[in-house]
């Protein structure tokens, strides 16, 4: 049986799916071997051997038959998740194992990897038991600094920002904690891509946007992928809370309203009571919060302002290091 982080979280062990002979495509993300019947080029290429995860084409629309729509939700439960997108298609994610998808073949290939590296990766983690937080993150040193922040509120600039600096990327936008019983949980790495929109990224890594695909035909966003990353589990030194501010400033978040903001920014949140999740997440957050620093950093909404946040982000760490 496979086991997540919190041994008393145990995922189905059950046959590969669709008794295939044989898997194309082998990649690395988050500490777990991936068999896909799709290319998802943003992973790091593995050796073939047996998955603890499986990605692959099923016809999901049977499915979806009958069921009341709630936001992008058709049916959750413990161990299954049913998704629609309009214009996109059906995701179904199941036993922190499998990740299928019914889209119709028109539909741009980065758009369906979009998905299954997002939410798809997402909900999978939190099946199998981790803390999954929507942030982004790099490495300085041998630790991580994340941030967290509502869709759209720089969460990805910031880490970018500081990659131009020389910090490699962690992850962007799902953030997945490992937990130990005596310290600052670790970091899973995932992947060195961004997701911005054309004038971060032209203030951040001055990228062209020849070339960058976007997100889904209709947005601007672009897909930016790194030429490097990180490989190993890194403990979380610092969590970042973006706020609009007239200055850049960094304030410690304490007691309850740290509580609250890493609630807020659980990246299955609308999930947790469905999942049967919310003692443990309740845990999970009370865990984290012992054990990591959550910080306000405020700052001017003005890219030009970028700079300076950065070298207040590398000042507080350093004084945090002596």
């Amino acid at each position: 049986m496979l086991m997540a982080s919190n041994p008393s979280v145990s995922v189905t062990s059950k046959p590969e799916p669709g008794a295939r002979q044989a898997w194309p495509y082998h990649y690395n993300v988050f500490g777990l071997h991936v068999c896909s019947d799709v290319p998802l080029p943003e992973l790091r290429p593995a050796a073939p051997a047996a998955g603890n995860v499986y990605i692959y084409r099923e016809a999901l629309a049977p499915m979806a038959e009958g069921l009341e729509r709630q936001g992008n939700r058709l049916r959750v439960t413990p161990t299954e998740a049913l998704l629609i997108y309009d214009e996109v298609g059906l995701l179904r994610i199941e036993d922190g194992r499998c990740i299928t998808y019914d889209v119709p073949p028109e539909l741009p290939d980065e758009t369906l990897r979009v998905l299954l590296l997002g939410i798809g990766l997402g909900i999978l983690m939190h099946q199998r038991g981790h803390l999954v937080l929507h942030a982004s993150a790099v490495a300085m040193g041998d630790r991580v600094v994340a941030f967290i922040a509502e869709k759209g509120h720089g969460k990805s600039t910031m880490a970018a920002a500081l990659h131009a600096r020389g910090y490699p990327l962690v992850t962007d936008d799902v953030l997945v904690l490992d937990e130990r019983p005596d310290g600052p949980p670790l970091v899973l790495p995932a992947y060195p891509q961004l997701k911005l929109w054309p004038d971060a990224l032209a203030q951040t890594l001055e990228m062209a946007l020849d070339g960058l695909p976007r997100v889904h035909p209709a947005i601007e966003k672009r897909v930016a992928r790194l030429p490097d990353g990180v490989d190993r589990p890194l403990p979380l030194a610092a969590l970042f809370a973006l706020r609009p501010g007239d200055n850049v400033r960094i304030l410690p978040l304490r007691g309850q309203e740290a509580f609250l903001e890493l609630l807020l920014h659980t990246y299955t949140r609308v999930l947790l009571e469905q999942t049967r999740a919310t003692a443990r997440h309740l845990q999970q957050v009370g865990h984290l919060a012992r054990y990591v620093p959550l910080l306000a950093l405020e700052r001017p909404p003005a890219l030009e302002q970028l700079p300076d946040v950065v070298a207040a982000i590398e000042t507080f760490m350093q004084q945090e290091n002596a």
